[in-house]
């Protein structure tokens, strides 16, 4: 249509009017070091399927399940919308871009957590967290007296 309309051919259309084809609306993101992601949505969308798929190898704890909402969440979002910068404003973590950066990031935790069994970390912290908390008992007052532990 753009070229109907200024009488040009497909190969003379200057760059910023065929930059439609692409699936950003941006050159730049104007952060140093990371550079535009012309297929961003794919992108993003490729990782949280396979986070979402790694995510599953470690038991059910808080750690899985919030990385399942938020990725479950990501997915969808990039898989019903195409404009980049309708994907940027419902997921509201800045430039796609560097949701990627986080989202590889993530990946990478997912790996680390389960190799060195984060979930029973949390689960033996929580418990000395827990003991302390009955053995100090006396000491600790809690601001709603309905929580202070009278078992002691």
């Amino acid at each position: 249509l753009q070229n109907k309309m200024l009488g040009r051919s497909k190969i003379f259309t200057p760059l910023l009017l065929r930059s439609r084809n692409f699936a950003t609306y941006k050159t730049s993101t104007g952060l140093v070091g990371l550079a535009v992601d012309p297929e961003g949505r794919t992108t993003l969308n490729t990782l949280a399927g396979q986070i979402l798929s790694s995510v599953k190898r470690i038991p059910s704890c808080q750690y899985r399940e919030n990385v399942e909402k938020w990725f479950e969440f990501i997915a969808k979002v990039t898989t019903e919308k195409s404009d980049i910068k309708e994907i940027e404003n419902e997921i509201d973590l800045g430039q796609i871009e560097e949701v990627i950066e986080m989202a590889k990031d993530e990946m990478s935790l997912v790996d680390y957590y389960y190799e060195n069994r984060g979930w029973e970390l949390v689960a033996t912290a929580n418990k000395d967290a827990d003991a302390l908390v009955a053995e100090m008992a006396d000491t600790i007052y809690f601001a709603d007296p309905s929580k202070r532990n009278t078992a002691v």
